[in-house]
């Protein structure tokens, strides 16, 4: 079920949010504390879809701030008038949910447990005591700070699953996203979403449409594959909007999320057990080797990972960075005997100069992190350049290999402009496609290629290995270009 949270703040967005959203909703919820003198039977009569009435106090995180007596009396009006569920807090007490328990033959009770923030109940404790009020739907929702605590979600509808309890439980926030579209995976029985236009009601909501046309949510099951990309920060990976079509065109029942991850330890502990492959991206490249069963030679000698796939149980780590950023290059521009400086020394300039070398380029390496640039030059066999003195390096190839260029620093170039002339300029960012550095190169008349030619590259090597069958590249070709339009 899709539940579509109309908010407001006025009647007029409320009814338009209705109207935008209702192709794609299962159910609409109306806040009622959300929306400014609220005409109940107006918005009930708005849809013909089922309704949950929903008034959140100021003390579960809400903004209705009348009296008590006040805001049972807008819901028991909303049961009357004919919505479906009426949502009663667990904290409103049992007198309340005893008033509302009692009147099932107009609406179904959905009793909720939204955790102050930053509290983490236990689960098990929880449940019971939700469970033990009689309602129809349990719903229970909490802000999460990393990726791995959409576990706790999964572990109470779990549980739920088990006594074949209807439930909810959403993890709130960014980091949360993958709660709102794995439920079914984990026998949910809504999510809530975000309506077309207008404001979401509470953190971390994703639009109804993109449920449901992008992730599929309706589709997913117990036996869907889970894939997606670690990393801090994620929001900006193109990920979701390539390989969730792809699995879409190849009929594959897998899903692929964003896992915004800090502690990789935890996550590695709570999530990765239910996941069937993933990206990894900036900062978790390097350190993530050590948390995997086994990888491939030519990720053991990069020292980086881009691609975990499990096989027969075991974490198995790769990386196609390499040849996909080679690739994209020696479309241009040919790279043995050449000269290549790379700016940055993370698990992509690993991957870039690792593979540049193997083809026999000369490759340089200079980054503002000194250390780190030094030690990758001293495991590679590699030069390495003070990052003071990378604008004497008379060199063929440049390669930007930072973050540099993708928001908030898309304003900036890691070479002065005065450098490209002559050159064949990569950029490894993708977002935005055509960075500072590259417009800057194109400029001055150098040979350019794009973050997002090595990314297509990389993606349709990791949908191979995610799907077992090849990307469609065509497909993902269209995909990003409409995204950049």
């Amino acid at each position: 079920m899709i539940i579509v949270s109309v908010s407001g703040p006025r009647m007029s967005d409320a009814l338009e949010q209705v109207a935008a959203s209702d192709i794609w909703a299962d159910v609409f919820e109306f806040r009622f504390d959300l929306i400014r003198k609220p005409e109940i039977a107006t918005l009930i009569l708005s849809t013909k879809k089922p309704v949950i009435a929903t008034c959140r106090p100021v003390w579960e995180g809400g903004e209705f701030r009348g009296s008590e007596e006040e805001r049972l009396d807008i819901l028991a009006a909303a049961s009357l008038l004919g919505a479906e569920y009426v949502d009663i807090e667990l904290r409103a007490g049992a007198r309340a949910l005893r008033q509302f328990l009692g009147r099932r033959r107009e609406s179904s009770v959905i009793v909720s447990y939204h955790a102050p923030p930053g509290a983490r109940p236990g689960v098990p404790a929880l449940y019971r005591r939700m469970r033990k009020t009689g309602a129809d739907i349990l719903k229970f929702a909490f802000v999460a700070r990393d990726a791995w605590e959409n576990r706790i979600a999964f572990d109470f509808l779990r549980r739920a699953g088990h006594d074949r309890q209807r439930a909810i439980a959403i993890a709130m926030g960014e980091a949360g996203e993958p709660s709102r579209v794995l439920y079914r995976v984990f026998g949910g029985w809504g999510t809530y979403a975000a309506p077309e236009s207008g404001r979401a009601a509470a953190p971390g909501q994703v639009s109804a449409r993109v449920l449901s046309d992008l992730y599929r949510t309706e589709r997913l099951g117990p036996s869907t594959k889970i894939f997606g990309v670690v990393g801090n920060p994620v929001r900006q990976s193109r990920g979701i909007l390539v390989h969730n079509p792809l699995f879409a065109r190849a009929e594959k029942n897998a899903v692929y999320c964003r896992f915004p991850v800090t502690d990789l330890r935890k996550f590695f502990s709570r999530m990765v057990p239910l996941l069937n492959g993933f990206s990894v991206t900036h900062p978790h490249k390097v350190e993530i080797a050590k948390y995997l069963d086994s990888m491939d030679p030519h990720s053991r000698a990069i020292g980086a990972v881009n691609t975990v796939i499990r096989k027969r149980g075991r974490l198995r780590g790769t990386n196609t960075d390499a040849p996909a950023a080679l690739d994209a290059i020696e479309h241009v521009s040919p790279v043995k005997g050449r000269r290549i400086l790379i700016m940055g020394a993370g698990g992509a300039a690993r991957a870039i100069a690792y593979e540049a070398s193997r083809r026999g380029a000369q490759v340089i390496v200079t980054g503002r992190t000194p250390r780190a640039a030094r030690e990758l030059a001293r495991e590679l066999g590699i030069d390495y350049v003070p990052v003071a003195g990378f604008r004497d390096v008379e060199a063929d190839i440049l390669v930007n290999a930072t973050p540099v260029g993708m928001a908030p620093h898309s304003h900036e170039s890691p070479f002065p402009s005065g450098m490209l002339r002559g050159k064949t300029v990569f950029d490894a960012v993708y977002t935005p496609p055509l960075t500072r550095l590259l417009r800057e190169a194109a400029g001055a008349g150098a040979k350019i290629v794009r973050g997002t030619d090595m990314y297509i590259n990389q993606a349709a090597m990791q949908f191979a290995l995610y799907a077992g069958v090849p990307a469609n590249i065509s497909l993902m070709k269209k995909l990003l270009l409409e995204e950049e339009e």
